[in-house]
């Protein structure tokens, strides 16, 4: 079993290295395109950026809500049978803007080929807030790709994530890679 998550780690590695856009198939069946990978133990609910680790719901809540509202959305949500989900940062989810792209006015900047479904071409609420007004919070819009604020009573829709920094504490210990499709 082992070698079996090292040789889909490997297959995966690979691809994301050479930024394929075909399709690959590890020894235990599973498959991910490009950049990004549907999670199979999250019941193809998530999606794993493999660029940057991060782990995205595949469908985002397009439901307009406050900022205090999406953080507790997030918190309490349960995707694919997981939980631990939060609202990502700004740079998080800038991650998931390709500027390049701002070419039709209703279709968000996200990457070619990506597997999300459902995206509003909209700003989405971030977990960060303003420093300098404490009533505004930072949101990525997906249409203009772009960063602003907006006033935090506001409503704008939430998706959620899971991995990165916030997830895991410098002492605590790896653990294996999801099932992927």
């Amino acid at each position: 079993m082992q070698n079996q998550w090292m040789t889909a780690a490997l297959a995966i590695g690979v691809a994301a290295v050479l930024g394929s856009a075909d399709a690959t198939e590890s020894s235990f069946g599973t498959s991910q395109t490009g950049r990004f990978a549907i999670l199979e133990t999250f019941r193809q609910e998530a999606v794993l950026d493999l660029r940057t680790q991060l782990i995205w719901e595949r469908s985002p809540n397009p439901t307009e809500v406050t900022w205090l509202t999406a953080q507790s959305r997030c918190t309490l949500k349960t995707i694919g049978g997981q939980t631990g989900w939060r609202l990502p940062s700004f740079i998080e989810l800038m991650t998931l803007v390709e500027p390049s792209l701002h070419h039709a006015p209703t279709v968000p900047t996200l990457p070619p080929g990506h597997p999300f479904q459902g995206v509003k071409a909209g700003a989405y609420w971030t977990s960060d807030s303003s420093s300098s007004e404490p009533k505004h919070a930072y949101t990525v819009d997906l249409l203009h790709a772009d960063v602003a604020t907006h006033e935090k009573s506001r409503t704008n829709p939430l998706w959620c994530v899971r991995g990165g920094v916030h997830e895991r504490s410098p002492e605590a210990p790896a653990t294996k890679p999801p099932g992927l499709i």
